[in-house]
């Protein structure tokens, strides 16, 4: 790919099972860049390889790696600011410190609390191997439940009145919490927004990740996912 007068050829490290790689992925697809993706089949260790761990030496996905300048960047939320920015897309605006600071307080909200109560439930049932989950891990989901919708209550979108990046952080982590059962019919505000996000590109592909991860899920848990 050819941009902003430089040569992009982008590599992603990722698996569609994780919340962290599907936003990457929904930020790649609504910026219209051409991926290599490389696929890590993390419940097969491959994370763990000697040649990932030279890329990576937390054991972690999603990377990207950018070959003109041998450029490796870890951490989904700057892999989706950087390439918003090299592509000077609007969903990440640059000109307005205002906007962007509202975005950035939206993604470092995914990163402490979103995502760690989605990543929570998941890991009770994939490394603590709990059959059946504990009040309080189902009551951090709610509450973040109860968070995104005072969000949405004066604005269109997660952060302003404007798609940005931050809706696919936040999509990413939502997308598990529905396929787990979850109907947002107590949350109407965020029922739009997650309707409104339905036409996006790269939205059904998110779905089936979240859904593939919850069918794995469910079959190791003695009740249901979502109560």
């Amino acid at each position: 790919m050819q941009c902003l007068n430089k040569k992009f050829t982008p590599t992603l490290y990722c698996n569609t099972h994780g919340v962290p790689s599907r936003a990457c992925l929904l930020t790649i697809r609504n910026l219209g860049i051409d991926v290599d993706l490389k696929y890590i089949d993390v419940f097969k260790g491959q994370q763990n390889t000697p040649d990932f761990v030279k890329i990576n030496p937390l054991h972690q996905i999603p990377v990207l790696h950018i070959a003109e300048d041998n450029h490796i960047l870890t951490e989904s939320r700057a892999i989706m600011m950087y390439l918003a920015t090299f592509m000077k897309s609007s969903l990440y605006p640059t000109n307005d410190l205002n906007k962007r600071a509202l975005v950035d307080s939206k993604l470092f909200f995914d990163a402490t609390t979103a995502h760690p109560a989605v990543k929570s439930f998941i890991n009770q049932i994939i490394r603590v191997g709990v059959k059946k989950m504990p009040s309080e891990i189902r009551e951090n989901l709610k509450t973040l439940l109860n968070t995104l919708e005072y969000f949405l209550s004066n604005s269109e979108w997660i952060a302003g009145n404007e798609l940005t990046i931050a809706d696919f952080a936040i999509l990413a982590s939502v997308e598990s919490i529905k396929c787990w059962g979850a109907t947002f019919n107590e949350y109407p505000r965020l029922n739009h927004w997650y309707e409104r996000c339905r036409p996006l590109p790269g939205f059904t592909e998110n779905h089936e990740g979240a859904r593939k991860l919850a069918e794995k899920m469910a079959k190791l848990l003695d009740e249901p996912l979502w109560k």
